[in-house]
């Protein structure tokens, strides 16, 4: 129509509020809810610069206003430009970093610790890749970024106690490449026993059996010691000590025992239960039942508990008794005991 010298104001009006349309449906697809108002706007007003006729002025303003940087003006034509700079490269680092971390838990023969110490790895590089690719785009000069970087660095570290981050960033490496502690180990550290859910460069999550999720910082389960029920493989013995009287058959009682804690599912049949005549104590003697279980991270004194049960149902059907502590008065002859009446309600209450 503007070749054959007709009026295309219209036309240029109806085609720019329809791409404007266009590319409003298309880019608040993929943002998040708070932004997509903002970008709607931002398109629907440069839609209406360029209908008008107006967009090259406005353009060229918009790119003057604002202060010097590094022979660049921070203009918001270059902030906005900045912003969709750094999200398409992160969007990338995201994307890709997910792709590669699939791809490594996939990885045969490899330790679960060490994959998830790789899976860290690419994704701390892909992002610090993507922030010096958008930072390059960008034109702003890296070597001033990497001077005031480090004295931010040096200076937070020293004023506000990054050295904690830092020890604990450390410690997850540690942890991450000497595999001591791994994922679904049971361990046990600072009166917490419970399942390593997961490793992070910062702190482990470890659920205990009441469902409580603890944050332990990697320092701590450097420094601190801690018993990993699960390090070397996951079998554990269990010990319960029971006592019973000088007249049982403790032959008997020790084959009693052992049947009881057999029945138990959780309780391995190798190693085989066992039980052993511990002590000949003042008032009955102490016997103990030794028994393995395999799946600590399911609880140990409940399976402990269900043991004893076991066995006290076994000690009843065979007649056995377990004593009570009791305590005997000899009375010599020729001593005298001294009775003293008290009237209710008086003396000391307790």
């Amino acid at each position: 129509m503007a070749g054959a010298g007709m009026d295309s104001t219209l036309v240029r009006i109806a085609s720019s509020l329809s791409l404007a349309w266009l590319l409003i449906r298309i880019v608040t697809a993929f943002l998040p809810d708070a932004l997509r108002k903002p970008a709607g706007w931002a398109i629907w007003a440069f839609a209406v610069l360029y209908a008008v006729g107006v967009h090259d002025e406005a353009f060229n303003w918009l790119s003057s206003v604002g202060p010097g940087y590094g022979g660049r003006t921070i203009s918001p034509v270059f902030i906005i430009q900045a912003i969709l700079t750094v999200a398409v490269f992160m969007f990338g680092a995201s994307w890709l970093s997910k792709k590669l971390k699939t791809r490594v838990d996939e990885l045969p023969k490899v330790e679960p610790s060490i994959r998830i110490l790789m899976g860290n790895a690419v994704q701390i590089g892909l992002f610090f890749a993507a922030a010096l690719l958008a930072m390059a785009g960008l034109g702003i000069p890296l070597s001033g970024l990497a001077v005031l970087g480090g004295a931010i660095g040096v200076g937070l570290g020293l004023g506000f106690g990054m050295q904690q981050i830092v020890a604990n960033f450390i410690s997850g490496v540690i942890l991450l490449t000497d595999r001591s502690i791994k994922p679904d180990d049971v361990i046990e550290v600072d009166e917490t026993y419970g399942v390593v859910k997961s490793l992070g460069l910062r702190y482990a999550s470890v659920i205990t059996r009441d469902g409580k999720e603890h944050l332990i910082p990697n320092e701590m389960l450097i420094t601190d010691k801690v018993i990993n029920w699960a390090y070397s493989n996951k079998q554990v013995r269990i010990k319960r000590r029971l006592r019973v009287e000088y007249e049982t058959d403790l032959r008997t009682a020790c084959e009693l025992v052992v049947k009881g804690v057999s029945a138990i599912d959780r309780i391995l049949q190798d190693p085989a239960p066992k039980c052993l005549v511990m002590e000949f104590g003042e008032e009955a003697v102490e016997i103990e039942a030794r028994f393995w279980i395999d799946d600590p991270e399911n609880g140990v004194s409940n399976v402990g508990s269900e043991a004893m049960l076991s066995v006290w149902d076994e000690f009843q059907k065979a007649g056995i008794d377990i004593p009570m502590r009791h305590e005997d008065v000899l009375i010599t002859p020729g001593s005298t005991i001294k009775v003293e009446m008290v009237p209710p309600g008086s003396g000391d209450k307790d």
